[in-house]
């Protein structure tokens, strides 16, 4: 039997009827957080009522790409037009967005949970197309995981603890630029 070869490491996005669906595939890292949060602009300008995030090809998450799922829901918690929820979180992965306390500004739904009146989605699933983000300068870059991570702290301030040293770091670093 052959193993199963690894997953590559994107996003990908369709909408259709005011919903969208983006996979998150591999390893959710600061490389793809520009991706993610492009698609997501996108998803909002196209007047998506419903964004459905499918998290069961992603392998691993880093915190910088956490914090951008989580300023990602921070400025959709007080919408009224569009809903983000999140689908087939695997065990870990859903401890690691408790962990950080991004659970709290999120609607999570574990592997085979889905929520309520969500319907088929298999339209979105047949349209979606990988999402390639314009190359992200060092200071866009620096200054999306500095606001990551900041949004982090916001979320749960135990997570300053965590991240005061990435956020020290990440400040001296933008005031290269």
């Amino acid at each position: 039997m052959d193993p199963q070869p690894p997953a590559e490491n994107r996003i990908l996005a369709a909408t259709v009827d005011n919903c969208t669906l983006m996979v998150v595939s591999g390893a959710a890292t600061f490389k793809l957080a520009p991706s993610f949060k492009q698609a997501m602009q996108a998803a909002i300008l196209a007047g998506s009522a419903l964004i459905v995030v499918d998290m069961a090809p992603c392998l691993s998450m880093d915190s910088t790409f956490m914090g951008a799922i989580a300023l990602m829901g921070f400025s959709l918690q007080k919408s009224d037009t569009t809903r983000l929820v999140f689908i087939n979180l695997s065990p870990h992965a859903h401890a690691l967005l408790n962990g950080l306390g991004v659970n709290r500004i999120l609607k999570t739904y574990p592997a085979g949970a889905l929520p309520e009146g969500l319907g088929d989605l298999s339209r979105l699933e047949q349209s979606l197309r990988p999402v390639h983000a314009s190359p992200a300068s060092e200071h866009e870059m620096a200054a999306l995981m500095y606001d990551a991570h900041e949004t982090l702290t916001r979320v749960d301030p135990e997570n300053l603890k965590r991240f005061q040293d990435v956020l020290a770091f990440l400040r001296e670093d933008l005031k290269r630029f």
